[in-house]
């Protein structure tokens, strides 16, 4: 009788599996986009952009390696990016060992006393269990893959936080010393306004000009003066800044000197190399496959499971005795097949293969993001450099012209409108090429982190 019962129970097994084969045949294919040769923007190879490898290479300054290292270091919002992947990382155990037998140990104490029987009856249970579910199609190593997956998925996007970290860092820095820059150059103007403004007074000491023109100077003179504390409000700010990404706010007052520096970076022409190397493309990959390994596991949920358990216990009515009592032992196969749940596991099921094809389209849309972006930085680096050399050739003429009105307005031959027109132009156009070299700078470090570059 009991082979007949195997015999029929191995060819229900069969049928299942053959009857539940079709569970796993998802008829939505992914499409990604497909990627051009080369990006339409994208620098050729007699490019003045340096080839670098790494996001600090790309410059040469100890004073901003530093920072980035002490970012690294200290910056909270990263610590706690970290901390949330090590949690990630001690979940893996979960779904590893629910592949694994469960062994539990047991005591249990018990005392009934019938109402009609003045005497009680006691009981003490010490027990070992061992129970397992036979992972006979795979589901539990398929949810085991997508929580590795999903925590491969968040080293990635811990990766891409270290780097956005030093990117901002790098952009920090730079912004303090273009800003510092920018405030002497207020401060200059301050000085070149009060330097007209006293000659002109001692013009009209000696009998020349009017008072009307020591009235336009004084209102100039203010106006800088109101551009120098504007400049310092922003300088403060831009220190702020970065001391919040530091971790050492409110801290040290930073105070960064110098000029910026010419820095230079190039960019592969091939749109695969730059997704290979990006942290972001990476990540949304691994989340399509942790998507999809979840799918499969939820239909594999709609299949019958075997669990096997085994419990050895003693039992006696007192507790002294249980290391003279002999012990007992069971052994339990289980076979479950879910037949009605109301569609439950059907939907979740469904449910889950929708997650997976949203996730492919996330993997789509994050490489089309990459490659837009990298286009972004390849166009803003041209025409940051067209701006660059207009604007140096337009400062030399402005310094000629405010040099010639100067002459002129010395020798009465001009008025001290005139004076001041060119002396403002030369400024502005001085403080319109630190904000073009600080937006080279920004766009070039901007451009690592599209080419997925990392930091060190």
């Amino acid at each position: 009788m009991f082979r007949i019962y195997a015999v029929m129970l191995a060819c229900l097994m069969i049928l299942l599996t053959q009857g539940c084969a079709s569970l796993f045949d998802r008829s939505f294919k992914p499409m990604f986009p497909d990627l051009p040769d080369k990006l339409v923007l994208a620098p050729d190879k007699n490019s003045d952009l340096k080839i670098t490898s790494t996001l600090l290479d790309i410059l040469d300054d100890p004073s901003a390696t530093a920072l980035v290292d002490e970012a690294v270091k200290n910056n909270y919002s990263l610590k706690a990016t970290a901390l949330r992947l090590r949690s990630s990382g001690l979940l893996l155990s979960r779904t590893n060992a629910d592949r694994l037998p469960k062994v539990d140990a047991g005591y249990n104490a018990s005392r009934n006393k019938f109402a009609d029987d003045l005497n009680s009856l006691s009981s003490h249970k010490v027990s070992l269990s061992v129970s397992w579910e036979l992972d006979l199609w795979g589901k539990l190593a398929d949810r085991h893959m997508a929580q590795e997956k999903k925590y491969q998925s968040e080293k990635f996007d811990y990766g891409r936080a270290l780097d956005s970290l030093a990117a901002r860092v790098l952009q920090g820095y730079f912004n303090v010393k273009a800003n510092k820059l920018k405030l002497d150059i207020q401060k200059e103007r301050v000085k070149i306004y009060q330097s007209i403004e006293t000659t002109i007074i001692n013009k009209y000491q000696a009998g020349l000009g009017t008072l009307d023109d020591i009235s336009t100077a004084k209102t100039k003179t203010g106006v800088a003066q109101s551009g120098v504390a504007t400049a310092m409000d922003e300088h403060a700010s831009a220190v702020r800044d970065l001391e919040v990404l530091l971790g050492r706010y409110p801290g040290t007052k930073l105070d960064f000197t110098g000029d910026l520096p010419n820095i230079g970076f190039s960019a592969p022409a091939a749109p695969a190399a730059i997704l290979a190397n990006r942290p972001d493309v990476q990540a949304a990959l691994s989340r399509y496959d942790a998507a999809n390994f979840s799918s499969i596991a939820s239909q594999k949920d709609m299949l019958p499971g075997i669990t096997l358990s085994a419990e050895m216990f003693k039992q006696t009515p007192q507790f002294t005795s249980l290391d003279s009592t002999g012990s007992s032992r069971w052994i339990v196969g289980n076979l479950l097949y879910p037949l009605f749940n109301a569609g439950k596991l059907k939907n979740e099921a469904e449910a889950a293969g929708i997650e997976a094809d949203a996730a492919a389209m996330d993997v789509a849309y994050t490489i089309i993001t990459a490659m837009k972006e990298a286009e972004n930085v390849f166009a803003k680096s041209k025409y940051l450099k067209m701006r660059l050399f207009h604007l140096e050739n337009a400062v030399k003429h402005a310094k000629q012209s405010s040099l010639y009105y100067e002459t002129c307005y010395k020798k009465g031959l001009a008025d001290i409108i005139a004076l001041h027109t060119a002396r403002e132009q030369e400024l502005n156009l001085m403080s319109d090429i630190i904000d073009v070299k600080a937006s080279r700078i920004f766009n070039r470090v901007d451009m690592a982190l599209t080419l997925g570059v990392t930091i060190f």
